[in-house]
């Protein structure tokens, strides 16, 4: 990336406390980059309720070949199935996003805060999920939903597994442990219930282990891994796992973690990336300036890491570090909003976050 060629990123403020959050975290970014010397060119795009109030679909064919021409974006939070029933988009731009772009990876690192009250006070542990397969309906078929009901009292639910699939996201896995520096990868599975489709996945591992051999892969169980992370947590730093698996292990995380208030992650695919927060749209508190912009400010820094992973940039690394240290220097000056124990209003906490960032 040139210094004359802007990183360009499309932002799409979503539902609920979305937009609140999400002009807080440009607000963020924006500074970080301006500290970094890191040229932005941002653009708002409509998803969500606001889109369909308009055009009748919560994501257009144009915000969608708009997207095609960014380096990545950032998501605020979307609801999942509460959008009419004439949505073209079928209640779910999020996950059509994953589908639809090849997202097939998403990182959850979780970390315990003091302020959460956390069950695990010094808890510590990233997952990686396969995005764009497994038991999720909505991203397994061409056409939405891959649950079938033959009658009325009989329901069936396809798990679609593949080994291409399998394969980036494997490779994907190994060059993330080996690009934080992690030793040790543990491989989540329930092959004893799922022989063919969870061996497809193992099997994608098993084939890089000499490409990464500073990385060593351990198979485990997921049930294993659930019963086990309360007593053993340290003995998990990294986990991969498919998708329905991934999202309830990070949520078990976040839960001894203190909850996914703060929690952020990062939806990558081969060419673009997508910043999202864990959390929900949290539509009793929209419009109220208490919203913590946190897991969405650090899911923005998650994606300027992920550039830099793909073609190096210190400029995009030290925009994460500042994203990063100002969310916690805020953190420390007490700007707490309402979700941590304070009474930091939103905008009060991003004053906070900036004025960090600059060092004032």
């Amino acid at each position: 990336m040139s210094q004359s060629n802007a990183l360009r990123l499309a932002v799409l403020a979503g539902d609920g406390v979305g937009p609140e959050i999400t002009a807080a975290t440009v607000e963020i970014l924006q500074a970080a980059a301006q500290r970094a010397n890191l040229p932005l060119d941002l653009e708002e795009l409509p998803i969500g309720y606001k889109s369909y109030n308009k055009w009748k679909s919560t994501l257009t064919e144009e915000t969608i070949q708009k997207l095609r021409g960014h380096n990545g974006w950032i998501l605020g939070p979307t609801f999942a199935g509460e959008y009419p029933k004439d949505d073209p988009i079928r209640g779910h731009p999020s996950g059509y996003l994953r589908k639809n772009f090849g997202l097939f990876a998403n990182v959850r690192p979780v970390k315990a805060w003091p302020q959460l009250n956390p069950l695990i006070a010094d808890l510590d542990v990233t997952v990686i999920r396969e995005n764009t397969q497994g038991f999720y309906p909505d991203r397994n078929m061409f056409w939405g939903y891959g649950e079938f009901l033959p009658t009325a009292d009989v329901g069936i639910s396809v798990r679609v597994v593949t080994t291409p699939a399998c394969d980036r996201f494997a490779r994907f896995s190994l060059e993330y442990a080996t690009a934080l520096g992690h030793e040790s990868l543990s491989i989540l599975h329930k092959r004893t219930a799922l022989p063919q489709t969870e061996g497809l996945f193992i099997g994608a591992f098993e084939k890089l282990k000499n490409e990464f051999p500073t990385v060593k892969t351990e198979v485990v169980r997921v049930d294993t891994f659930s019963s086990s992370l309360p007593r053993d947590y340290k003995k998990y730093k990294l986990v991969a796992t498919t998708n329905l698996f991934g999202d309830i292990a990070s949520d078990q995380a976040s839960g001894l973690a203190g909850g996914v208030a703060v929690a952020p992650s990062l939806n990558a695919g081969t060419d673009q990336a997508m910043a999202q927060a864990v959390h929900g749209t949290a539509p009793d508190i929209e419009g109220q300036n208490v919203a913590n912009p946190t897991a969405l400010a650090l899911s923005t820094a998650m994606l300027l890491r992920w550039f830099d992973q793909k073609k190096p940039d210190q400029r995009c690394r030290d925009t994460a570090a500042h994203i990063e240290r100002g969310i916690h220097g805020a953190r420390e000056a007490g700007a707490l909003t309402r979700d941590l124990g304070g009474r930091t209003s939103t905008t009060d906490f991003t004053r906070a976050v900036v004025k960090a960032i600059e060092g004032r």
